[in-house]
């Protein structure tokens, strides 16, 4: 028989880690898109916006 010394702590581990992961995602998706001070753009000629 296996021995569960460890109470079940791997699958707290796993389960936080998967809290931590969504999370991050979720902050990474909604988080307000910052626009930098200078964007070029050299697609179809060339734009250069300041904000």
């Amino acid at each position: 028989m296996a021995n569960n010394s460890g109470g079940g702590k791997g699958l707290y581990l796993i389960v936080g880690g998967l809290v931590v992961a969504v999370a991050v995602l979720a902050y990474f998706l909604f988080a307000p898109n910052e626009q930098p001070d200078l964007a070029i753009d050299l697609s179809d000629g060339i734009k250069i916006e300041t904000n």
